[in-house]
């Protein structure tokens, strides 16, 4: 995942997000390093950006769906929960809402909920597609297909509570790397691979314990 294209462009999304946030203008740093959005910086012209940003020219399509989820639940999530009035959500409160955003401890919230959401989504598709491969029967499948929808709420709790794991990593990260300008490419693809690996040990982790 680390090497993803899909996934890469995802974590360059919320860094620009956040960097943009420490610079004079945060609405022209973020048309100028490829985020078109509204002088308000509006949720609804940040997600047209991001599912413009977040594109594959030769990765995987189904990865590439799972990380513009989850960079979509991330925004949207972090936007309702600093905007006090809900019925501002799509309104002009938005750019004081991302004026906060570029400091380690945001960063750190911005992070984990994207790993969070991915881990949930990409969880679910691959327990669905692995379902559809090995159940024969068609009535046994939906039975499973339902269990899984119940069960649904545990997983998504268990993915944001594996993802705390990484949280002061990605705080500590920013600071160092990202708080004036764009890291590059190769310092993401490290936050990534270190960040993926802290959560793969902590899942193992929880095996070997059981």
């Amino acid at each position: 995942m680390p090497f993803n294209e899909s996934v890469s462009k995802a974590m360059r999304f919320l860094v620009t997000l956040s960097v943009s946030a420490n610079q004079g203008s945060q609405s022209d740093f973020l048309k100028n390093n490829g985020c078109v959005v509204d002088d308000n910086i509006s949720l609804f012209s940040l997600v047209n950006c991001a599912k413009d940003y977040i594109s594959t020219a030769y990765g995987s399509l189904e990865t590439n769906k799972i990380a513009r989820d989850a960079i979509l639940h991330t925004i949207i999530t972090y936007q309702r929960k600093h905007t006090s009035d809900q019925l501002t959500l799509f309104g002009g409160k938005s750019e004081s809402i991302w004026r906060g955003a570029g400091s380690g401890a945001a960063f750190c919230e911005l992070a984990r909920s994207f790993f969070a959401a991915f881990t949930d989504r990409q969880i679910k598709y691959y327990i669905e597609r692995s379902a559809a491969s090995e159940i024969n029967d068609y009535a046994a499948l939906q039975s499973f297909t339902k269990g899984i929808s119940k069960t649904a709420e545990s997983i998504s709790h268990h993915a944001f509570e594996t993802s705390k794991i990484m949280q002061s990593y990605a705080a500590g990260w920013f600071n160092k790397f990202a708080v004036t300008d764009i890291p590059t490419d190769s310092h993401i693809t490290d936050f990534l691979r270190i960040s993926f690996g802290k959560m793969r040990e902590e899942f193992r982790r929880e095996v070997a314990e059981k």
